[in-house]
C-alpha cells in the first residue's frame, strides 16, 4: 500500500533533524501546490485547509494529507509517544511525517526536564496504520531518537500502543480551541464558533495547515509586543521574517498596522500563509513571498523575526537595510539562556535594546538602531 511519501524524503528529514529551523530556497503560489510536487499530498487529492502538513514549534505539530485521515480513519493504528529534547521537536515531527504518520501532536504544557539541569524535553504523539508498520519503520524512528539524544546529551524515549483509527483522526482537534492573547486578539480555528466582544479582534487559523498556531510562547510574546506597538505605530507597515503560517503578519493588520509583508524560505509555509490570508480576507493588505531577507527591497517601520538564535545572528547586519530610521525590530524564538549572547551581538551590530519580555523558557527582545 502506497503511503504517498516521496523516495528520499525520509533521508532529507533525518538530515534536517539536527537543524530544526534550517530552510531551503524555492517559490510557489496558490495555484502551484508544493505538496503535490513534493509528494506530501496523494495524487488525485486536492489540497484543502486540512490537507497540508504543519511543521513548527506551535502546539499541534505536523500533518500530511491522507485519504484515511480525511475520511476519519478506521482499523488499528500504532500510536507512538516520544519524549525528545525540545530543540529536536520540529525535526522529529518532519521525520515522523516523512515516514507516513498523518499527524504529529506536541502535547500542550508537556515540556519538562528529564533530570535536574538537563535539557528541556517535549512529548510528541504520532500514529501509523498497522498495515504500514514494519521493523524498518520502527528502526528509522529509533535512529532519529538516538540522533536527538546524542546531540543534546539526553535520553530520548519511545513508547507504543494500539489505538482506534477514527479516534486518532480527530484527536488533534481537541488541543486547539479559541484562545485570547493579550488584551484584544483571539485566535480561533474555523470549526470553532466564537462570539467576540466589542473590543476583541478575531484571527482565524487552521492548525491542520499552519506553521504557527499561536500556542507557543514565542509566538505569544511577539503578538503581545505587536499589540503594544500598535498603540503608537498605527498605520505602520510590518516585515515578518520567517512568516510561517502568517500569524504575525495577519495579526498586525488586524491590530491596526497599514499592511504587512511576510517572507519564508519554506515554499509550503508561504502557500499556507496565503491561504490563511484568504481565510481572514486580508490578501490585499498582506503579501507573502518565498525567500529570506535578501529578497526584501523595501524598508519597514516594524520588523519581526520569530526564528532561532543562529539565523537571527546572521541577519543583524542586513537588517539595517530593511528598517526605516527610527524603526523597531522584534526578535523571538530565543531561549532565556541565549539572551546574553544576543545582547552582546546586538550592541556590536548597531542595535539598542528598548524592551525585553519572557514566557516559560523563551524570550523576546525589542530593539532600535543605536
Amino acid at each position: 500500500m502506497s503511503t504517498g511519501v516521496a523516495f528520499g524524503v525520509v533521508e532529507d528529514a533525518l538530515r534536517n533533524l539536527h537543524h530544526s529551523c534550517q530552510q531551503g530556497e524555492g517559490s510557489c503560489s496558490l495555484e502551484d501546490d508544493p505538496g503535490l510536487r513534493l509528494g506530501w499530498i496523494e495524487p488525485g487529492v486536492l489540497p484543502t485547509l486540512d490537507a497540508v502538513r504543519l511543521t513548527n514549534y506551535d502546539g499541534i505539530m505536523a500533518r500530511r494529507s491522507s485519504k484515511r485521515l480525511a475520511l476519519g480513519g478506521g482499523g488499528q493504528w500504532l500510536e507512538l509517544s516520544l519524549l525528545v529534547p525540545a530543540p529536536c521537536v520540529e525535526g522529529m515531527a518532519d521525520t515522523l511525517v516523512a515516514l507516513g504518520s498523518p499527524g504529529v501532536v506536541e502535547e500542550p504544557s508537556a515540556q519538562q526536564r528529564a533530570t535536574s539541569g538537563g535539557p528541556l524535553m517535549a512529548r510528541l504523539i504520532a500514529a501509523f496504520p498497522m498495515e504500514q508498520v514494519t521493523e524498518r519503520l520502527l528502526e528509522e524512528v529509533r535512529q532519529a531518537l538516538d540522533a536527538c539524544g546524542l546531540e543534546h546529551s539526553a535520553r530520548a524515549t519511545l513508547s507504543m500502543q494500539l489505538i482506534d483509527g477514527g479516534a486518532w483522526a480527530e484527536q488533534w482537534k481537541r488541543f486547539y480551541r479559541p484562545f485570547k492573547i493579550g488584551q484584544r486578539l483571539v485566535i480561533r480555528p474555523p470549526w470553532e464558533p466564537y462570539t467576540a466582544s466589542a473590543d476583541e479582534i478575531v484571527l482565524i487559523l487552521n492548525p491542520g495547515q499552519a506553521f504557527g498556531t499561536g500556542l507557543h510562547a514565542t509566538t505569544q510574546l511577539c503578538l503581545r509586543c505587536l499589540e503594544t506597538l500598535s498603540e503608537t505605530r498605527s498605520g505602520a507597515r510590518l516585515l515578518d521574517l520567517g512568516c510561517g503560517s502568517g500569524i504575525l503578519s495577519l495579526a498586525s493588520v488586524l491590530l491596526g498596522f497599514a499592511g504587512a509583508c511576510g517572507v519564508d524560505v519554506d515554499r509550503l509555509a508561504v502557500w499556507v500563509a496565503r491561504v490563511n490570508a484568504r481565510l481572514n480576507h486580508l490578501s490585499k493588505q498582506v503579501t507573502f513571498h518565498t525567500g529570506s531577507i535578501e529578497v526584501v527591497s523595501e524598508r519597514f517601520e516594524v520588523v519581526v523575526a520569530n526564528i532561532l538564535l543562529d539565523p537571527i545572528l546572521a541577519m543583524l547586519k542586513p537588517l539595517h537595510r530593511v528598517v526605516v530610521p527610527g524603526g523597531t525590530v522584534i526578535f523571538s524564538g530565543i531561549l532565556i539562556s541565549e539572551v546574553a549572547q544576543l545582547q552582546r551581538e546586538l550592541s556590536t551590530q548597531g542595535w539598542r535594546i528598548t524592551q525585553q519580555a519572557s514566557q516559560e523558557e523563551w524570550a523576546a527582545i525589542v530593539c532600535e538602531e543605536a
